[in-house]
């Protein structure tokens, strides 16, 4: 299903792009099919990074409205992501939820634009270029599957509302980091959080942070014997991130 979803929305996307040059041909400033191609080729390149990087932007926007901190990492070949900082461990499941949904808002945005340059006389037929990669990334993100650069925004915001057990260790992790942020010594924080949760794969980045919250925690708490051997799987994990 994965692979079929993945070909349809490239399909999908080409069409556009057939389209807004066509489009662009009849009611754009230059009245030729080949040259608006070529035109439309152009931008549909430029609106590349620009999508990517608004579909980033709308995650720090709606993390900022939702008390989160939401730092990008832009990637030139591979997926682009952001790394989330909560500000306080309140609601921290729906605020996460509303975070993942702010960059498929924007996009979303991004192809409403291209569509009423399509549709709109009085709107140049090239700002239309943005459409095809813009309805590219959406598909691509809200369908929940993960790929090799992880997890789409669907994926993510599904695991949160269907109670899935790495979705668990996600927010026990931020919650702890949350309220190290606000203040509170690690050796404070309830060691059910960091314990009592349930064994997802170690190649999993909350599983990571997991493995080196306990070493910190339990460093705090002078128990060093228990402290090496979390210290000692969270360098061996450190091969799952390069």
């Amino acid at each position: 299903m994965k692979k079929f979803l993945l070909i349809l929305n490239v399909i999908l996307s080409l069409g556009l792009l057939a389209v807004c040059a066509y489009v662009c041909a009849i009611n754009g400033a230059v009245k030729n099919l080949p040259l608006s191609l070529g035109i439309m080729f152009a931008v549909f390149i430029v609106s590349i990074p620009l999508a990517t990087a608004l579909h980033e932007l709308g995650h720090i926007i709606f993390g900022a409205l939702a008390k989160i901190s939401a730092k990008p990492v832009f990637k030139v070949f591979g997926s682009s992501c952001v790394k989330l900082k909560p500000r306080t461990d309140k609601n921290l499941k729906n605020r996460i939820i509303v975070t993942a949904l702010g960059g498929l808002y924007l996009n979303l945005l991004c192809i409403i634009l291209g569509v009423v340059a399509l549709c709109v006389s009085a709107v140049p037929a090239e700002i239309s270029g943005i459409l095809p990669f813009s309805f590219y990334l959406y598909f691509l993100n809200s369908m929940p599957f993960e790929y090799y650069g992880g997890k789409t925004d669907g994926l993510v915001i599904c695991e949160l509302v269907t109670g899935e057990d790495e979705a668990k260790v996600m927010l026990a992790v931020l919650t702890v980091q949350a309220q190290i942020f606000g203040g509170k010594p690690i050796d404070e924080v309830n060691e059910k959080l960091l314990f009592d949760l349930p064994q997802i794969r170690e190649d999993s980045e909350s599983f990571i942070a997991l493995t080196e919250l306990r070493y910190e925690f339990l460093t705090a708490k002078g128990r060093e014997g228990e402290a090496q051997k979390y210290k000692e799987r969270f360098d061996d994990l450190q091969k799952y991130l390069n």
